[in-house]
């Protein structure tokens, strides 16, 4: 979106890990880092970004790092950001991630900097614990060009299907009680499967968990795909049951490729999204609620449609078009500002 708005952006990644396709130069700071990882090491690495940021003239930085520590985060603001202008990014409601313990070195290391959330809970939940005046709402974005009316079904697949979509690991996206709430469910009964989309540590935890419950037929692990837009258009609904989120694209993207959502209200996102045309919400961490839920949209065709028709145009106020005007308002008004 930046690089469309005529930004020169640039993309600066700690491990040497590149997932997905982007538009940006790209400096690879993981194909600096030793085995050791030690002092030494790091501070080569901050010295290449430092003279990386002066060479390319760089003006705003975007920082999406976990903020956690005072101490490296006094030596990114003293000596790594003297000469350009940060905007601190927090992607998720957990603000652990993103700001020291210390309220009181939080507020004097934040306080007067600008900080970019995805929601207006979020928003709140800084001012509330922080009392900063400095937050702004820019929620993610979604090009609903790029999603087609309709897609093929994946050849492999016989049975309808429920969806849900995530990095497995511990905690966060709960999807070990997804399993067992689809196991009270009378999805299973009805040869109604639950596939999942996504990798991680919790994989052969959760497989394991689905054979306890005689469901290792139903439960599919599908892994991670690059394209997962077919599997997502051709389910009955996509279901997230996160711990807390940020601003969850899975929900953004199930309902471009035109396929309802049942969520529970977790910290933050879903409510922001699901307005009652496009999908169900159930109360926070409810999993009986959610069972309920899922039967509900589960077995009523008539509701899932009219879902269905509704799900691109509750997310036009996301559209790329949109969200990447207030981009550009809002690194204008950052760099006027310093």
């Amino acid at each position: 979106m930046l690089s469309d708005k005529g930004f020169n952006v640039h993309l600066v990644t700690i491990t040497n890990t590149i997932g997905y396709f982007f538009n940006a130069h790209l400096l690879n700071l993981g194909l600096y880092k030793n085995k050791r990882n030690d002092l030494l090491n790091k501070m080569r690495r901050l010295q290449i970004f430092k003279t990386y940021l002066k060479v390319q003239e760089i003006d705003v930085v975007l920082d999406f790092r976990m903020r956690r520590s005072v101490i490296k985060e006094l030596i990114v603001q003293k000596f790594l950001y003297q000469k350009v202008k940060p905007v601190y990014m927090v992607r998720s409601s957990n603000l652990d991630y993103y700001f020291p313990k210390s309220s009181r070195f939080t507020k004097k290391l934040f306080e007067t900097k600008p900080i970019c959330v995805l929601t207006e809970g979020i928003k709140t939940s800084i001012e509330d614990r922080f009392k900063f005046k400095n937050v702004t709402v820019i929620p993610n974005a979604i090009d609903l060009k790029k999603y087609k009316e309709n897609y093929a079904i994946p050849p492999h697949i016989e049975r309808r299907y429920i969806l849900a979509s995530g990095r497995l690991i511990q905690g966060v996206k709960q999807f070990d009680k997804l399993i067992q709430a689809y196991a009270k469910s009378e999805l299973p009964q009805a040869n109604i499967d639950l596939r999942i989309l996504g990798t991680g540590a919790t994989k052969n935890a959760l497989k394991v968990l689905a054979k306890e419950l005689k469901l290792e037929k139903h439960v599919i692990f599908e892994g991670f795909l690059q394209d997962p837009e077919p599997y997502v258009a051709n389910a009955l609904y996509t279901v997230l049951c996160s711990k807390f989120e940020g601003f969850p694209r899975v929900i953004l993207e199930s309902l471009a490729c035109q396929t309802p959502v049942v969520a529970t209200d977790c910290p933050t996102g879903p409510a922001e999204v699901l307005d009652g045309t496009n999908g169900i919400l159930v109360p926070d961490n409810d999993f009986k609620a959610l069972t309920q839920a899922m039967n509900r949209l589960a077995f009523n065709e008539g509701l899932r449609k009219q879902f269905k028709a509704s799900c691109r145009s509750s997310i036009c106020k996301f559209e790329a078009a949109k969200i990447s005007i207030c981009w550009q308002h809002y690194l204008n008004q950052v760099y006027e500002s310093y």
